[in-house]
């Protein structure tokens, strides 16, 4: 039963994450592909630095 609810947690945490960059991104209105990087960059330095 752990192994099921690991498996879960790696399939479905990961869309949880993506989800969680595709609303930041959103929600700030980028209106370039550069924007959209920035943002990327800066979303993933506040989670990793914050150990999230």
């Amino acid at each position: 039963m752990t192994q099921l609810l690991s498996l879960f947690n790696q399939v479905f945490g990961n869309q949880t994450k993506s989800n969680d960059l595709e609303q930041y991104i959103n929600s700030r209105n980028p209106i370039s592909h550069e924007q959209v990087e920035q943002l990327t960059r800066d979303y993933l330095y506040y989670t990793t630095s914050r150990g999230l």
